[in-house]
């Protein structure tokens, strides 16, 4: 999805109140996907598999009769709390897609985020040091920008739109792409172009990377 606000009617980043300034070209944007974000970022599976053991091993090692009314009441409340867990997996999971967008344009990377205070991130490309990409085995994938030395963005405002742990240099991550490549290559464009555009040559080794489609971030960082 692109739009100019060049000419004619004032183009806008969804959720964003502002239009776009002149000369500034809206290039990509879009919402992280929910399955993605609830595998990824709140990692169902590993919950599905621990409750599972849980479950298996409660049920061998308890004394109650199997079968029993003891036995059948304490597993339906391991049961159940089991799925309230993973419930709620899913519906952060959904939170989280249903309440962020992102966006690239030919200046900035711009990340609409907030469950529940909701805020705009702004990353012009003149703070961006590198950026990455990383796919998992499902073929979805995020991508992970890196600022310049000096540039910070709260972990706490970031989250869980950052790598995990990086509480000293929090690294922004879009995060539950259907298709990361695709915003990877536009990101990787759009900062060449950039550079060009302002007369320098691009140097940063991350960026370059993504344009041939090499993973600068391993499958499992941020995850």
């Amino acid at each position: 999805m692109s739009a100019d606000n060049g000419v004619g009617t004032p183009a806008y980043i969804k959720g964003v109140p502002h239009p776009l300034p002149p000369g500034e070209t809206l290039l990509w944007e879009g919402a992280p996907a929910t399955g993605p974000v609830a595998t990824h970022v709140f990692h169902w599976r590993f919950l599905a598999i621990y409750f599972v053991a849980v479950l298996i091993w409660w049920a061998v090692s308890t004394s109650a009769v199997f079968g029993s009314n003891e036995f059948v009441v304490g597993f339906s409340m391991a049961f159940a709390f089991s799925v309230l867990v993973l419930g709620i997996a899913f519906a952060l999971a959904k939170l989280v897609a249903g309440t962020s967008w992102y966006a690239i344009t030919n200046r900035r990377v711009v990340l609409r985020v907030g469950m529940v205070f909701p805020m705009s991130i702004n990353i012009p490309f003149t703070i961006l040091e590198s950026a990455g990409v990383g796919m998992f085995k499902d073929g979805t994938g995020q991508v992970l920008l890196t600022l310049v030395k000096g540039q910070r963005i709260a972990y706490i405002a970031l989250w869980p739109h950052c790598r995990v742990f990086k509480f000293a240099e929090p690294q922004p991550v879009l995060r539950g792409l259907v298709q990361p490549k695709q915003v990877a290559d536009i990101l990787a464009r759009a900062v060449n172009e950039f550079a060009t555009a302002q007369g320098e040559t691009v140097q940063r080794s991350a960026v370059r990377d993504v344009a041939h489609d090499t993973l600068t971030v391993p499958q499992t960082a941020g995850a």
